[in-house]
């Protein structure tokens, strides 16, 4: 019996992967902050599609955190064979605005989790391959992005560590994806960033069910690179038209009105 491990699972994308995963009779293991409601969430879901659906409430911006989610899944002989690294944060501003524990979270979580999880995972993954293991980084992870400096370099950070990976992987039957949305509006916050945002935040706009839907469907055929939305793949290309300090102002003027 497999399993698929899915982290930031109590909200947004992850949970709509998982409620995806469960639909076509994938087991799933919840991972997410304490006090998100994910006892519910992982009953309803197996209640709902007659799957298994287990949680682990944890904060993986602790460096031990993610060891702790491979003991668990062995203390429970959960057989892993699909990891979904999802869980992450963003923000806008100026850098020098942003605090050392801001930072340092979002390093922690978009960064160390997902390099942790991953080297935990993938001799689990080799071990009950075939196997499938996605990212989720970001259409922002294309480029540098004033005023979400740091977000947009840990997205890049997590592209370029999956890209490499998947073709290390790729001998031991386990295919590896990376998910690259535009501006999923999963809560408030993002949706208020998308309303005051300029023209390629609104044009990046994706629902996140669909979203989390294709990402899914599309890592389990192998694919490697998953950009959702006909218009986020024709913008990207045209994006790319432009000279880096052209494309740099237009950036700055769009993200700098989120922050306004």
């Amino acid at each position: 019996m497999y399993y698929t491990l899915i982290t930031g699972a109590s909200q947004g994308m992850g949970k709509e992967m998982a409620i995806k995963c469960a639909s076509i009779g994938r087991n799933v293991l919840l991972i997410s902050l304490p006090n998100e409601n994910l006892s519910n969430t992982a009953a309803a879901i197996a209640e709902k599609h007659n799957i298994i659906a287990d949680y682990l409430e944890i904060d993986l911006t602790k460096i031990d955190s993610p060891k702790k989610v491979l003991e668990w899944v062995k203390q429970n002989k959960y057989n892993v064979n699909f990891l979904i690294n999802n869980a992450g944060f963003g923000g806008v501003g100026p850098f020098e605005d942003y605090s050392f524990e801001y930072i340092n979270l979002m390093l922690d979580l978009n960064i160390k989790a997902t390099t942790n999880l991953t080297h935990y995972f993938i001799p689990e993954l080799k071990k009950n391959a075939p196997s499938h293991l996605l990212s989720n980084a970001s259409m922002i992870a294309n480029f540098p992005c004033p005023y979400k400096s740091l977000y947009a370099a840990t997205k890049t950070y997590v592209k370029n560590f999956t890209r490499a990976i998947r073709e290390e992987l790729k001998p031991h039957n386990v295919k590896v994806s990376i998910l690259q949305p535009g501006a999923t509006p999963t809560n408030e916050i993002v949706r208020n960033q998308i309303k005051s945002g300029g023209f390629f935040a609104k044009i990046s706009v994706t629902d996140v069910k669909s979203v989390a839907e294709k990402a899914i469907d599309k890592t389990l055929k192998g694919q490697a690179i998953i950009i959702p939305g006909f218009k986020n793949r024709i913008s990207l290309k045209a994006i790319r038209l432009f000279p880096m300090p052209i494309l740099q102002k237009i950036l700055a003027s769009n993200t700098k009105s989120m922050n306004q």
